[in-house]
């Protein structure tokens, strides 16, 4: 994929929010507030030397993935991302009118750039506690592409296996996960051993500021 903001001398703030909100109130120690502190600190640090500013949200986080989107982006240098939860977010850019610490936020834009986000899918695994959103079994046969060393470990997952010729055969099917199960552990390692990737990393676009009130 091409770069996706090549603008000169454009400098971005990007915001990434999460659902689970926390407010500082509910904070379970002194060192939680000064963490959260410490971001409201390095957001309003950048909002005056940045002249875009998005606000994302994540879906399926992955870290080797954000780095992809990351490389998509200005330099280190000319562009900066902040995560954290909706509540310290909003407290760093301000709730209302009158409590924004840079006073011209007033006009947002939809950007082309929230097309390239909204298609942006890249398939990874499930974790333990994803809740899956299709049924996944695997058929009778051989299953020549697992190493004969994993026979005893899909056995003891429940699998009815046998060793022929030293390659795994598979006597019936079997169905590691269900439409609407919540992965356990050992499902998640199954669906991972047999290479079937159900959760998709997402980034949605909420909105996007430019300082200079130019459409991107």
């Amino acid at each position: 994929m091409d770069n996706i903001y090549d603008h000169q001398n454009a400098k971005i703030l990007t915001i990434t929010t999460y659902n689970n909100i926390k407010t500082f109130k509910k904070l379970k120690s002194n060192r939680d507030l000064e963490l959260k502190q410490e971001l409201v600190k390095k957001i309003r640090s950048r909002l005056y030397e940045c002249s875009h500013l998005f606000v994302v949200l994540l879906f399926n986080e992955r870290t080797d993935k954000l780095q992809t989107v990351r490389a998509h982006f200005a330099p280190s240098e000319s562009s900066y991302f902040f995560f954290g939860k909706n509540h310290g977010m909003q407290f760093a850019l301000g709730r209302t009118p009158p409590t924004e610490y840079y006073q011209h936020y007033q006009k947002y834009h939809l950007i082309s750039l929230e097309k390239w986000f909204n298609q942006l899918e890249i398939e990874d695994y499930a974790r333990v506690g994803n809740r899956v959103k299709e049924t996944v079994t695997v058929d009778e046969g051989l299953l020549d592409g697992l190493q004969h060393t994993m026979e005893p470990l899909l056995r003891f997952s429940g699998l009815t296996t046998t060793l022929k010729k030293g390659i795994i055969d598979l006597l019936k099917p079997f169905t590691i996960c269900s439409k609407g199960d919540v992965l356990t552990p050992e499902q998640a390692k199954l669906l991972k051993l047999f290479q079937r990737p159900l959760a998709q990393f997402k980034i949605k676009v909420n909105l996007h500021w430019n300082k200079n009130n130019e459409k991107v």
